[in-house]
């Protein structure tokens, strides 16, 4: 049995040979064709000239011979030294219209409004010179999309991303380890929350180092240029007590005792959507990186199958909020996949449904707010309640309900086709502030806007807006990336058989 098995499995690994060996001819006898009628042509260009050229009794010399004049020509133009680059990942499958340009041109005010020169940092909120790696990821996604929209130009987008590269690889890290918790923008010293200096920091974020990994891969894809540098910085960072037991854990120091303690971070929905980034790092993140795992729940809202985390606030004493941003931006990073994307559209779903039978226009997400307690999050579901509004500590504050423009945005250009995305678009179209960019939101009980424009609103909304251009940055970059190493075997294969 074994030898039928073995001489099977050398016909087969014979008869792959072959197949291999006939694509690899092929394609060296293409290549040659091309160069052959490329050659063929320009020759048959030269005897037309010279026919010509005789018709007119004109005498030629060697210098004048019109293919070594082209040739000429090739080498003069071939020489510019700033010629256009063209973008080999990047290539649009839908352009972006006027009204989404207008769109983008006000997201990215508060960006010129917020920006740090020394630092390229940019403030998490307006005028307040406190960041964190997650706002500096949305900051980040904001500048190549601004760059890419032609909002800035190729000097103003390299002095930044240089200025941030730099920070970031000169960053003092918590413990030595990775970056703090929270940043100034102008001095890059560490911070508290409330932006008092401290000089060990107050812990780390494994979520928000994942969405600032996440935007600096769509750099390097983008801009191969900054690669190195970019590795540079991200090298600095130990993940030793951050990734264990398939999770991703968070660090915070006690201020009282300066001691520090490790914490599983992330529950469902931002725990995907940093898992998978972090997976494609390298990381062992099997529990992390699937919606599918222990700790999913399908609960029914108003008839739709909302998928929730059972790790309860009582017991974990973290929030189990579900809110639309997490989804979103898995979608537009990561891209959709059998496994997300009913979960994504059943968040979109559900949200339209409430809209049907209550009539109030509905896309929750986490946002900040310009009232006390100043961070709310709009949820779907948290603690067994739905359409709760929370603060950070679980107190229900349901006057702070708002529609988020980020959430309102991102889903109309998510689901372009639906009747609901029009709804939504309609409903926040004016809540802005032409000098400060797109306001948190609109408050649901009547309130006005919620006012507050930050960091995070409008890099969600100029990345929705690459989206539409691209689609996933991470799918373009993967299918970018095997077409190159395919090319290259070709080419090496080629090659070989000369």
């Amino acid at each position: 049995m074994s030898t039928v098995n073995e001489n099977k499995n050398q016909s087969e690994k014979t008869s792959e040979f072959k197949v291999w060996l006939i694509a690899i001819l092929i394609g060296c006898l293409l290549a040659t064709f091309v160069l052959l009628f490329n050659s063929n042509t320009i020759n048959k260009s030269s005897v037309k000239s010279v026919s010509n050229s005789d018709k007119n009794n004109t005498s030629m010399h060697s210098d004048d011979n019109p293919l070594t004049m082209l040739k000429d020509a090739k080498k003069k133009t071939s020489a510019c030294t700033f010629a256009k680059q063209t973008q080999q990942c990047f290539m649009a499958k839908e352009q972006i219209c006027e009204s989404d340009l207008e769109i983008a041109k006000i997201a990215w005010k508060y960006f010129e409004n917020n920006y740090q020169d020394k630092t390229g940092l940019f403030n998490a909120a307006n005028n307040y010179p406190s960041t964190t790696m997650w706002d500096t990821g949305s900051a980040l996604a904001a500048t190549l999309a601004a760059e890419d929209f032609g909002l800035i130009s190729k000097k103003e987008f390299d002095n930044k991303i240089t200025a941030l590269i730099k920070t970031l690889v000169k960053l003092k890290l918590f413990d030595g380890e990775a970056p703090n918790k929270v940043y100034n923008t102008k001095s890059t010293e560490m911070v508290t929350y409330g932006n008092k200096v401290t000089p060990d920091g107050i812990g780390v974020s494994v979520l928000d180092l994942a969405r600032l990994v996440s935007w600096l891969n769509t750099l390097t894809c983008k801009h191969p240029k900054f690669k190195h540098q970019v590795k540079l910085a991200l090298d600095r960072w130990d993940f030793e007590r951050l990734i264990k037991d398939g999770r991703m854990h968070s660090i915070k120091r006690y201020p009282d005792t300066g001691k520090t303690k490790s914490f599983q971070e992330g529950r469902l929905g931002y725990e995907q959507y940093a898992g998978k980034i972090l997976q494609r790092e390298g990381h062992a993140l099997p529990i992390s990186s699937t919606y599918d795992n222990e700790n999913r729940k399908d609960v029914d809202i108003l008839g739709v199958t909302v998928a929730t985390d059972n790790r309860t606030p009582e017991e974990y004493h973290s929030s189990n909020s579900v809110v639309t941003e997490s989804y979103l931006m898995d979608a537009i990073e990561n891209g959709y996949d059998d496994e997300n994307r009913p979960i994504i559209d059943n968040i979109y779903q559900v949200q339209k449904k409430r809209w049907q039978e209550t009539g109030i226009v509905t896309a929750v997400s986490e946002d900040n707010i310009n009232r006390k307690p100043y961070f709310i999050y709009n949820t779907i579901f948290s603690g067994g309640k739905t359409w709760v509004a929370k603060t950070s500590k679980g107190e229900i504050l349901n006057q702070h309900k708002t529609i988020s423009n980020k959430a309102a945005i991102a889903m109309a250009i998510l689901y372009p086709e639906d009747e609901y995305s029009a709804v939504l678009v309609d409903k926040v179209r004016n809540a802005y502030d032409p000098n400060k960019g797109w306001y948190s939101g609109t408050y649901e009980n009547g309130d006005g806007y919620n006012s507050t424009t930050t960091a995070n609103t409008n890099g969600v909304i100029l990345s929705a807006l690459l989206y539409k251009k691209y689609g996933s940055t991470y799918q373009v970059c993967d299918k970018c990336q095997t077409k190159e190493k395919v090319a290259d075997k070709i080419a090496m294969q080629c090659e070989v058989t000369k």
